[in-house]
């Protein structure tokens, strides 16, 4: 009996933090309750407390299951340096596109992010994400000028902001825009990071200026 309880507080808190990413989602951190998220949940308010002390508690749990499951995948063996670097891509367009935990929590973190008290939690969470994902790209553009898939001049900065650049701007056409049909979008993803790649190997623009 002491498993089945533990097990099913386990599946209340997973319940209360499903509801928590829709009701943020729909309605803004500063806005939604602790009350609108028991009543999404279709828990008690006491239910939610006996899991998380606050909102800010609840937020910051929520954000990190869901980065937790955006954790970048193992190279694929025989991939080139490049390649890997597009497959990561591909691999968190598909991800932060798809519905679902990872795609909700990114939109409230990056799209509801405004600074502010209640958002202070959530914008830290925001910081350290993308000091990771800079960090995984740098190393991976090192990597590649020391085996030289890329030119040994190369900005990396520069690099590694023009590839932050293309994966927006086809998340973007892809999730915010109605320009690519439905049934044609990851095939047109590929064709744009495809070609996004062969600029960024080859522009002197994204070389050191002497």
């Amino acid at each position: 009996m002491a498993r089945k309880t533990k097990e099913e507080s386990l599946q209340t808190r997973e319940n209360i933090l499903d509801a928590a990413e829709r009701v943020i989602l729909l309605r803004g951190i500063s806005y939604a309750t602790m009350a609108d998220i028991a009543d999404a949940a279709h828990v008690s308010r006491g239910a939610v407390y006996g899991h998380f002390k606050n909102k800010a508690d609840l937020s910051v749990a929520m954000c990190e299951r869901a980065l937790a499951l955006a954790a970048t995948p193992e190279r694929t063996p025989g991939a080139s340096i490049l390649e890997t670097l597009f497959e990561q891509g591909m691999y968190f367009l598909r991800l932060c596109t798809e519905p679902g935990t990872v795609q909700r929590v990114l939109q409230i973190l990056y799209v509801q992010g405004d600074p502010n008290k209640d958002n202070e939690p959530l914008l830290e969470i925001r910081e350290r994400w993308e000091h990771q994902c800079r960090q995984e790209i740098t190393a991976l553009i090192r990597s590649a000028m020391a085996e030289g898939e890329l030119p040994a001049d190369l900005d990396i900065n520069l690099a590694n902001l023009y590839l932050f650049s293309l994966f927006d701007g086809i998340h973007s056409t892809l999730f915010w825009t109605n320009r690519v049909r439905q049934e044609d979008r990851w095939q047109t993803a590929e064709i744009l990071y495809r070609a996004g790649f062969v600029a960024f190997i080859k522009a002197p623009q994204l070389r050191n200026r002497q």
